[in-house]
């Protein structure tokens, strides 16, 4: 882990889209990138929630982590804060069914 760098030093963001999840095993949804200075989680389904881990997908499939909601009135999205930044593979499980989410990574 790093901590302290917060500035966009890349003049350029990956967007990685329909990053598909599902109920019965945690999806790699962001590589380690020991460059990373922001990251931008966004749940794109209004029905299904997601479990998002700061850990590599093989560690476990267990529902555990940032959940994020597809509740009416919850926030469906999650960014890295900047003053904290998590260098480490990033997945994600969903609470339920399958279903695409969206990262944004710089």
């Amino acid at each position: 882990m790093t901590i302290g760098r917060n500035r966009n030093t890349s003049p350029t963001a990956t967007v990685s889209g329909g990053i598909t999840l599902n109920s019965s095993s945690s999806t790699t949804i962001a590589v380690a990138n020991t460059n990373r200075v922001f990251l931008h989680v966004s749940n794109n389904d209004n029905a299904i929630g997601f479990w998002l881990k700061l850990q590599p997908a093989s560690v476990d499939d267990d529902m555990k982590g940032i959940f994020i909601s597809s509740k009416v009135g919850a926030i469906p999205f999650w960014e890295m804060p900047t003053d904290n930044i998590y260098t480490g593979e990033l997945c994600a499980i969903t609470e339920a069914g399958t279903f695409e989410i969206f990262i944004t990574e710089y």
